[in-house]
């Protein structure tokens, strides 16, 4: 019998459900109402996305959803402040200034956004799960996985980008603004960019410094986020 999802991988479906639908109460909150088109379709896209990917991992790869749902020793200091600034950014402000742009009408975009926002989620989406069935140490927290035997990972996606789990979501972040249909939206959604990149200049420091055979690795994928740029 091959590994099945325990407590900690059914607690971690739960937290990151629990999430979106957290999102979604302050963001309608916001906005004043439930009748808003674009704020539904954001939700209900995120909702089955987030589903769908975590059906696939059951199914692939569910020691990583176990391990993402258990608490670890050796989470670095500045990604517990990460931890708590994108929850702040991500989950509280950006609904907030969503829901109030649609409300006073600050803002808007046309339909043609809104294409290009279903674009980006196409593309981001089977890029961050094939990340995910592909690496074994994709845990929530920037550690160094010694009691799992922590080795670097350089097929699949890793081959492109060393960090394809952050790539994924910075391209998901700039969806939402545009799905929303919310130009003040780009604000914590650039926030929040510039936090995951800041997260994964810290990341790539500690692997290069802690994990045996990254500077190898590195040698060979040359670019952390964007090939041929960064």
């Amino acid at each position: 019998m091959g590994t099945k999802i325990d407590k900690h991988g059914y607690w971690y479906a739960i937290h990151r459900i629990s999430l979106i639908l957290v999102y979604a109460v302050i963001l309608f909150v916001a906005a004043g109402t439930v009748h808003w088109v674009r704020g539904w379709i954001w939700i209900i896209s995120t909702l089955l996305l987030e589903i769908v990917m975590l059906v696939i991992l059951a199914q692939r790869v569910p020691e990583t959803l176990n391990h993402r749902g258990t608490s670890h020793s050796g989470v670095k200091t500045f990604d517990k402040l990460f931890t708590l600034c994108w929850m702040v950014i991500q989950e509280l402000i950006a609904p907030v200034i969503a829901g109030l742009d649609w409300r006073f009408g600050w803002s808007g975009m046309s339909h043609t956004a809104l294409y290009i926002g279903f674009g980006l989620l196409a593309l981001t989406w089977p890029f961050g799960t094939w990340a995910m069935i592909t690496n074994a140490h994709f845990e929530q927290f920037v550690r160094i996985q010694k009691d799992r035997e922590h080795q670097v990972v350089t097929t699949g996606p890793y081959r492109i980008v060393r960090h394809p789990g952050y790539a994924s979501y910075i391209i998901f972040l700039a969806a939402m603004p545009l799905i929303l249909g919310s130009w003040w939206t780009f604000l914590p959604a650039g926030a929040l960019m510039l936090l995951f990149t800041i997260r994964t200049a810290l990341e790539d420091r500690t692997l290069h410094k802690e994990l045996e055979g990254y500077k190898a690795y590195a040698g060979k994928t040359r670019y952390k986020l964007l090939p041929g740029i960064w």
